[in-house]
């Protein structure tokens, strides 16, 4: 890759970590708003394949062929990392300190850098190890949990809390399998993924509280949701989609693991006015130079 090429790939998974860290922006009003966390999330995957079948529809019909056999990998993208890590991740953080169901989501990494190794034979570097561990101790420091005076747990919460980051890994490398190595078009893969996201969620959504959303301001509420579908799920995957035909699985996972609770906490401070701790500090800047160790590394593979 060129100098330039080289840093818009690198620039894709950051930004889609940037992207789900500014999430909180919008989950924090459709909670507000009365909305569970199947809801919140049913809201912004409907819009996703409303908008893609739109878009598909209009760029190429040819892009809604998909083969038979391509479908479990798909489905696996869409439930493993849509439908079933959000039913991990909120079983997590109501039976854990929610610092610590951060925490274990953070670790993502850890099964992304091992699958890959085992299914696509990439490489364990020491500096993909050493900059995994300390985006592990950044996203720590960022969650709060050394200031913390305890941690509430359980087995179920932890056992949950590790699913959340398999779940994630499990997506990660299928996404990987299916851009990379299969070659389906990311805006394929997205869209089916997110039709086999929604399908298991139709029984569990509030539609009366959407409606009721909706009804309430829609000039302004209609768009409001179509924004955060954007933001909080079809942009970012679709970067991460498209990065893993430029670098293999665990560096994209590390990039965007470390962006995104770095950029939460700036969003944080600039919408809501939470100011970081000095312990939340020492991990952002840990973390960002652990992105800018592993690219510099990466460059000098290639």
């Amino acid at each position: 890759m060129t100098g330039m090429m080289r840093t818009v790939a690198y620039s894709l998974p950051i930004i889609a970590g940037i992207c789900w860290g500014c999430c909180g922006v919008f989950v924090r009003v459709l909670d507000q708003a009365g909305f569970n966390n199947i809801t919140i999330t049913f809201s912004r995957v409907i819009i996703v394949v409303i908008l893609l079948g739109i878009a598909l529809f209009i760029y190429d019909k040819k892009l809604f062929r998909v083969e038979l056999r391509q479908l479990p990998l798909i489905a696996l993208i869409g439930i493993s990392g849509q439908f079933l890590f959000n039913i991990c991740y909120n079983i997590a953080i109501l039976k854990l300190s929610l610092s610590l169901a951060t925490i274990l989501l953070c670790t993502a990494p850890v099964f992304v850098i091992i699958f890959g190794a085992i299914l696509f034979k990439e490489k364990i570097t020491p500096v993909r190890v050493i900059c995994m561990l300390a985006v592990l101790a950044g996203c720590m420091l960022l969650s709060g949990v050394v200031e913390s005076g305890g941690l509430m747990w359980s087995v179920l919460g932890l056992a949950m809390g590790v699913g959340t980051a398999i779940c994630n890994a499990a997506s990660t490398m299928a996404m990987n399998e299916a851009s990379d190595i299969r070659g389906i078009h990311p805006l394929t893969v997205q869209f089916y993924a997110a039709l086999f996201a929604l399908i298991p969620m139709l029984p569990f959504t509030d539609y009366a509280v959407v409606g009721s959303f909706i009804a309430a301001n829609p000039l302004s509420h209609i768009p409001y949701l179509i924004v955060y579908a954007l933001i909080a799920a079809l942009l970012p995957n679709l970067l991460f989609n498209i990065a893993f035909k430029f670098m293999d699985s665990s560096i994209v996972s590390i990039l965007a693991s470390g962006a995104e609770p770095t950029s939460a906490l700036i969003f944080g401070l600039l919408v809501y006015r939470e100011v970081p701790s000095v312990f939340g500090l020492i991990g952002t800047a840990l973390v960002i130079a652990a992105i800018i160790v592993l690219t510099r590394s990466v460059s000098a593979e290639e």
